[in-house]
């Protein structure tokens, strides 16, 4: 019988006891955290959060990144108010060319990473320039005003007591659960992700799963523009800058790996809260923002070393 791996073990409930640890830690250590008020406060703040580590954890299984997606949701807000309130086009006309503006990046991305055999980091990053750049040219640099109740009511709404955008992310990461574990489509990103090589071999259409997930994550991020932009109640170009560094720490911190072929859904959406925990306990204890940059950096740098330890150890137990 094989020996039980000590730190695999840890690997595995490691998200689940630091979501533990950092919500009793503010619990004890603030006086409103634990409110009912404040609970549903961090999921609707984490919504847009969950729904671009839905895509993310996707990519990183696959072995891939995806830098782009905090500028998708600028880009997402600003054409869907600039169609509303500058072309007078339908709101949901507007919401789905939007959406599918972002969709559209993705494949463009995926495309130029498979064709072109360059690093998805290099790649995903010049595709974050440009269309940040994209956004900055529609909007003329300034937010778009004039949004809707109906599109604003999908950021700020409620239904009952649970915000609109808790239910979305809610359905979002159930669905996308489903297809990563329970179908062949999930099979073949642990696959890639597992041994690009060997799924090749096997018979996986490696390629256009790749261009897939680009695709899907450029959804997603669609979505969550839409989300975001009734938020604020405008199209801003600077909305979702820096999320990507978000959305990564979380993903990482849920237990996917940095290196590909494992992780999982549900360990990824605790990720989010993790963050949103932390975002939502630091601001109650009135640490700047600055210093929860700080923090948030060192987590991942944590996380990522972490998984690098075991990875490690796994090579070795092969060799020998």
């Amino acid at each position: 019988m094989n020996r039980i791996n000590s730190k695999e073990i840890i690997k595995k409930i490691s998200t689940f006891l630091i979501l533990a640890f950092v919500f009793l830690f503010f619990t004890i250590a603030t006086d409103n955290f634990f409110a009912v008020k404040n609970m549903i406060n961090i999921l609707r703040q984490v919504s847009i959060l969950g729904i671009l580590t839905a895509g993310m954890t996707f990519v990183i299984i696959s072995g891939g990144m995806d830098l782009s997606v905090g500028s998708q949701l600028g880009l997402t807000g600003v054409l869907c108010a600039m169609l509303i309130s500058e072309f007078g086009v339908n709101d949901i006309v507007s919401v789905i060319l939007a959406v599918l503006v972002a969709t559209a990046f993705g494949v463009i991305t995926g495309l130029l990473i498979v064709s072109l055999n360059v690093s998805a980091i290099v790649i995903t990053l010049g595709m974050q320039t440009v269309i940040r750049g994209f956004a900055y040219i529609f909007s003329g640099g300034i937010p778009i005003y004039d949004i809707p109740e109906e599109l604003v009511f999908i950021g700020q709404g409620y239904i009952g007591p649970i915000p609109v955008p808790v239910i979305i992310m809610l359905v979002i990461v159930v669905i996308m659960g489903f297809v990563l574990h329970k179908t062949y489509f999930g099979r073949y990103v642990y696959a890639i992700g597992g041994n690009v090589e060997a799924a090749r071999l096997a018979g996986v259409q490696v390629n256009k799963i790749l261009v897939a997930l680009y695709a899907l994550s450029g959804f997603l991020a669609g979505i969550a523009g839409i989300i975001l932009m009734g938020r604020v109640s405008s199209g801003a170009p600077t909305s979702g800058t820096g999320t990507e560094m978000e959305v990564i720490t979380a993903v990482i911190i849920g237990g996917v790996s940095i290196n590909g072929g494992k992780g999982t859904m549900v360990g990824a959406f605790f990720g989010a809260l993790i963050i949103g925990i932390l975002s939502n306990g630091l601001t109650i204890m009135n640490v700047g923002q600055y210093y929860q940059d700080v923090i948030t950096g060192l987590v991942l740098i944590l996380a990522v070393a972490f998984d690098t330890l075991i990875s490690r150890e796994k090579v070795k137990k092969v060799k020998a």
